[in-house]
């Protein structure tokens, strides 16, 4: 049961007396302490099930992209630009790319649930991560609320003249926030029917019209001129975000490093195509005056050039747009509204789920409430111009998440590859936040006022002000540097390329692990190996230096060079090559060894010739890692498959920490405190329990958290 519950005991005679005084009743102590903490998540599994091919993927990109904006902007565009406003829909789609294709990289390579917000909360710093998400529900939330005033618009032109637009999207709200409490499950299938339905007709009516198109409609080109061709770009810029909906179903697409990437990329062209032919047709039919003056154009199009059954097309084409992308907007800004809340972003209150239907109950009435006070103005331009500033916002700093993800995972495998990095990056956060300063002037005062409101409501949670305070404190910034800085990069040589030394390489590359998102510190690995075979398996996967001999030799490892190596690890195995490898290493004046042996009875052989002697049974790649980048830190289990972990450390004399209790200390939320070693003393912590030099506190929880925490407990004076 031991082997089964122990995946790494350091056997490293400065960590002995940690370990000789933490007993197995208080490592259980412990371990049971971080399973109670995590019970009432852990009995609610989140499971997902992969069951959307290249298909559906790319009808949830059409069909929230063909949403109910192209029935209604084409009459703003056209009193702003006229039929200028034609290319207006093909740049958009042309400096669309950059965005796409910066999404298809962070989809394929990160495929969780959640799209922007997650790729951001992985890759950017905590506060940046939670205005990401805030940005993208201020998009979602005032998308809603066009998708509403549309709607109403349509009822009160061709149905009920008299009826009041605030009214109508109210009862619209009203019925769709009863169903998304519900759940989706269902009306997932209706949806997609009635985006089809819409596709039908927005293209029939197309090609039928364009034997209609008339050129002097679309002369003069430019009737005001270019200035406006900003601001047009800008006002239908929430038109084209209809392929971010596909990362946010990311767990459950079938081989995501594949199918996204496609599906975005297949979402964006057919999309610009439909865009830029149906707004040609509109244009080149009616004049763009004519055109201005209707609230509905698509419907008024539709009417003048087929008559009676033309306008009932529309009609339905315009309805079923609307209200299938309220209902799925609307869900979808309930949910990162509860993902805030569920990393602690916001309040917690709005991550909690209805007993009976597990939907974001709370969340999901915050959301409506606002749909309802923004779809009141029954301003087309305006709603749509302020969701802009969530989208562009939001998806600036998505872009930028690409270059964060090259820089702190530069192995993390990546599916999908962007061309010319960082250009492509850089392209798409210009392409997007240069048209923040032209939108309405009021829209982008009120989404000014949105962010304050966000950064406010960000200061609530305690952790978030804690989290900030570190953020902007100077002196404990550049103490953090500092460590960083005498934590040097370590130029690491493994002796044996099989599966052992292959495994300590993968852990200090930090490869194919999402979890560590933050280093302490990067490896430069070299490879010693006899066989041919496994030397060139070794370069094909790690593309490092491979020197081929055997290294027990004393002339191979001078070849290597002693002055060239910080830490050599002895990793076949055989014990009895491993202990002449590190003798070996050791007579050359290599400053750290590491053996990997099997036998006890070398432990003191080898210690007793300052070399650190890890027990096989039982030392792990993330042992290995956590010597070199924690000198003083001994990881004793690692949880799971590496989902967390049981790490002790050892608080210096001069420790910033030093004289403060437990609940004065910035820990991160993700990991606590299980343990305090005090000599020969063991102490359950409590929030008043005090902090002394030499103390060896034992953290539990995720890798990165707990990172983070050793920082703050290793930090002096």
């Amino acid at each position: 049961m031991a082997g089964e519950c122990v995946s790494g005991l350091l056997c490293v005679s400065t960590l002995k007396t940690l370990y000789s005084e933490l007993s197995t009743a208080h490592i259980v102590q412990a371990y049971g302490l971080f399973l109670s903490l995590g019970r009432e998540e852990m009995s609610e599994p989140v499971a997902f099930k992969r069951n959307i091919g290249l298909f559906l993927a790319t009808m949830i990109g059409i069909g929230a992209m063909m949403g109910p904006g192209v029935f209604a902007l084409p009459g703003e565009l056209a009193h702003m630009i006229g039929p200028l406003g034609i290319f207006v829909y093909l740049v958009m789609g042309i400096l669309t790319i950059f965005t796409a294709l910066n999404y298809s990289e962070l989809g394929a390579a990160i495929p969780l649930a959640g799209g922007g917000y997650s790729f951001a909360s992985r890759t950017l710093p905590k506060p940046i991560a939670f205005f990401t998400g805030w940005f993208f529900w201020i998009g979602n939330t005032l998308a809603c609320s066009l998708y509403a005033v549309i709607f109403a618009l349509t009822v009160k032109t061709y149905f009920w003249p008299g009826a009041n637009i605030a009214l109508l999207a109210l009862a619209t709200t009203l019925v769709f926030t009863a169903t998304n409490l519900r759940g989706m499950s269902e009306a997932i299938k209706v949806i997609t029917v009635m985006n089809l339905i819409e596709l039908v007709i927005l293209i029939g009516v197309a090609v039928l019209g364009a034997m209609k198109v008339e050129a002097s409609n679309l002369v003069p080109l430019a009737p005001y001129g270019i200035e406006p061709f900003m601001p047009a770009m800008a006002l239908i810029y929430i038109s084209y975000v209809g392929f971010e909906l596909i990362t946010v179903a990311s767990e459950e697409i079938i081989n995501p490093g594949k199918t996204i990437p496609r599906a975005i990329m297949i979402t964006l062209g057919v999309g610009t195509a439909i865009y830029v032919f149906i707004v040609w047709v509109m244009m080149g039919t009616v004049h763009h005056t004519t055109l201005s003056e209707s609230q509905v154009p698509f419907i008024f199009v539709a009417d003048t050039l087929f008559g009676p059954w033309g306008r009932w097309a529309g009609i339905i084409a315009t309805i079923m747009a609307s209200l299938s992308a309220f209902s799925v907007t609307l869900g979808a800004s309930a949910r990162v509204l509860y993902a805030l809340g569920r990393d602690g972003h916001v309040p917690q209150v709005l991550a909690k789920l209805h007993r009976t239907y597990r939907t974001p109950h709370i969340s999901l009435f915050i959301c409506a409430g606002l749909v309802i006070v923004f779809s009141a103005s029954g301003v087309v331009k305006f709603v749509a111009s302020l969701s802009d500033f969530g989208y562009l916002m939001g998806l600036g700093i998505v872009n930028y998440a690409v270059i964060s993800l090259h820089q702190r995972m530069p192995n993390l495998r990546r599916p999908f590859k962007v061309m010319l990095y960082p250009v492509v990056p850089i392209l798409g956060v210009i392409t997007t936040w240069m048209f923040v300063p032209a939108l309405e002037l009021r829209s982008f005062l009120l989404g000014g006022l949105l962010t304050l409101i966000g950064g406010g409501v960000y200061l609530l949670t305690p952790a978030n002000r804690a989290e900030l305070r570190r953020m902007l404190d100077v002196r404990d910034r550049i103490n953090l540097w500092l460590l960083t800085l005498r934590r040097k990069r370590m130029r690491v040589l493994i002796i044996s390329g099989d599966r052992q030394g292959q495994n300590i390489a993968d852990r200090l590359l930090a490869a194919d692990e999402y979890r560590l998102v933050f280093r302490s510190a990067e490896h430069q690995i070299t490879f010693i190996e006899e066989d041919e075979g496994r030397c060139a398996e070794l370069e094909a996967r790690y593309h490092v230096p491979i020197y081929q001999g055997d290294g027990t030799k004393l002339e191979l490892l001078e070849q290597v060079g002693p002055s060239n190596v910080d830490v050599a690890i002895a990793a076949s195995d055989d014990d009895n090559r491993n202990v002449i490898t590190a003798l070996q290493a050791r007579r050359l004046g290599i400053n750290q060894v590491i053996a990997i042996v099997q036998d006890p009875d070398y432990m003191s052989l080898l210690e007793s010739n300052g070399v650190v002697a890890m027990s096989a049974p039982w030392a792990t790649a993330t042992m290995v890692e956590n010597y070199l980048d924690r000198p003083g830190v001994s990881e004793l289990f690692e949880i799971g498959t590496g989902v967390a972990s049981l790490v002790g450390v050892i608080v210096p004399d001069g420790a910033k920490v030093v004289g403060k209790e437990i609940r004065e200390i910035d820990i991160p939320g993700a990991c606590v405190v299980a343990a305090i070693i005090r000599g020969k003393d063991f102490a359950v912590p409590r929030g008043n329990t005090e902090i002394r030099g030499g103390d060896q506190v034992v953290f539990v929880g995720p890798t990165s958290a707990i990172k983070s925490a050793q920082d703050i407990f290793l930090l002096e004076q």
